[in-house]
C-alpha cells in the first residue's frame, strides 16, 4: 500500500455554494481539495479517493462518501457534480469530506466493494493526522449502492474501523426481504417477480448470481446489512423517498426496525414522494432532508467533539 507521503497532492478550487444554511459557519470557498490518494492495491489494481478539507490548520470531522451505481457503475467524482449540494452544506460546516472509489461489480462481485471500504477507513484513520481529521468523528454516507455498501460496513466493521455514523441515502439493507418482493420494483419500474426471485441486474452482477438457490443462500444473507444488525452499532440515518421504484421504502423500513430491535440508534426521513435520487427532491417538502441531515452531522460529529 502507498500511503500518503509517497503521493503527489495536488490541490484544486472548488467553487463557493451557492447558498447560505441557517446557522452553518461560511462556506470555506476554496477547500484543499487532494485528488487520487492512493489507498489500497488488491490485484495490483490502484484504489482511490479524493479529500476535500477544510482549508485550515485545525483538526476536523469528516464524512466519508461512497458513490452510488447500481455497484456496476460510478465514480467518486460524483460528490462534485449530482452531490455537489451535499459537499458542500457539509464543508459549510467545518466538516471535511472523502469521496472513495471502489471496485466494480461484475468483475468484482461480493464482498470486493465491502472489503474496499474497510481498506478506506482503515487508510484515513491512520493517515488522520495528515489530512488534519479527526479519527474518532467520521461518518459514512453513500447513495444507492452506496447507501448498501456504507450500512453493511457501519454494521460488519473491523473492530478499529467503527464510526460515529452512518447516513444511508436509498440504499438496499434487506438483500433477503427483496428477493421475496411480487411484483419486483427495481430500474425505476415494477414486474412480476421473476424466477429465482426478485434480483435486479445490478443486484446479479454484485453477488455473481441472478437466481437464489440453495447453495448462494449463505453469501445472499452475508451481504444483507440486517444479517449483522448488533447492538454496538454506530447511530443511523436512513434517507429515503416513498415513491422510489428503484429501491423500495420497505428496505429502508426493514433495517430501522431491525436496529430498533438490537438496542442501536436508527432514525429514518421519508421523503415524501420522493423517487430514487435527490435530484427529483425539488417540492418544499422534501427539500426538508437538507436540514435533516445538517442537524444530524452537527449532533453526531460537532456536538459530541
Amino acid at each position: 500500500m502507498t500511503l500518503l507521503p509517497a503521493l503527489l497532492w495536488r490541490k484544486a478550487p472548488v467553487l463557493a455554494c451557492l447558498f447560505l444554511w441557517s446557522g452553518s459557519p461560511a462556506f470555506a470557498e476554496n477547500p484543499e481539495v487532494l485528488r487520487d490518494l492512493v489507498y489500497a492495491q488488491p490485484g495490483g489494481t490502484p484504489l482511490t479517493l479524493d479529500a476535500y478539507l477544510v482549508p485550515d490548520k485545525k483538526v476536523h470531522p469528516a464524512v466519508i462518501n461512497i458513490h452510488g451505481g447500481g455497484f456496476v457503475t460510478g465514480d467518486k467524482s460524483h460528490i462534485s457534480t449530482g452531490f455537489r449540494e451535499i459537499r458542500d452544506l457539509i464543508l459549510a460546516n467545518g466538516i471535511s469530506v472523502i469521496s472513495v472509489n471502489y471496485r466494480l461489480a461484475p468483475q468484482h462481485p461480493y464482498p470486493a466493494a465491502t472489503d474496499d471500504i474497510q481498506e478506506a477507513i482503515s487508510f484515513i484513520k491512520k493517515n488522520s493526522s495528515k489530512l488534519r481529521i479527526d479519527p474518532n468523528h467520521l461518518a459514512l454516507m453513500g447513495e444507492s449502492a452506496g447507501g448498501m455498501l456504507v450500512s453493511h460496513a457501519g454494521a460488519k466493521y473491523r473492530p478499529e474501523n467503527k464510526v460515529a455514523t452512518v447516513i444511508s441515502f436509498y440504499g438496499e439493507h434487506d438483500f433477503l426481504l427483496r428477493v421475496t418482493e411480487n411484483p419486483c420494483a427495481m430500474d425505476g419500474y415494477t414486474v412480476p417477480q421473476p424466477e429465482g426471485g426478485c434480483i435486479s441486474g445490478g443486484m446479479a452482477a454484485f453477488l455473481g448470481f441472478d437466481k437464489v438457490t440453495p447453495e448462494n443462500k449463505p453469501l445472499l444473507t452475508d451481504a444483507t446489512v440486517v444479517s449483522h444488525v448488533h447492538p454496538d452499532m454506530p447511530s443511523y440515518l436512513l434517507i429515503h423517498g416513498t415513491r422510489d421504484y428503484g429501491v423500495p421504502i420497505e428496505q429502508a423500513h426493514s433495517m430501522q426496525d431491525a436496529m430498533r430491535r438490537a438496542g442501536a440508534e436508527c432514525e429514518l426521513m421519508a421523503v415524501v414522494g420522493g423517487g430514487h435520487g435527490i435530484g427529483g427532491w425539488t417540492a418544499p417538502n422534501q427539500v426538508r432532508y437538507k436540514q435533516i441531515l445538517e442537524d444530524w452531522l452537527k449532533q453526531k460529529l460537532l456536538h459530541s467533539q
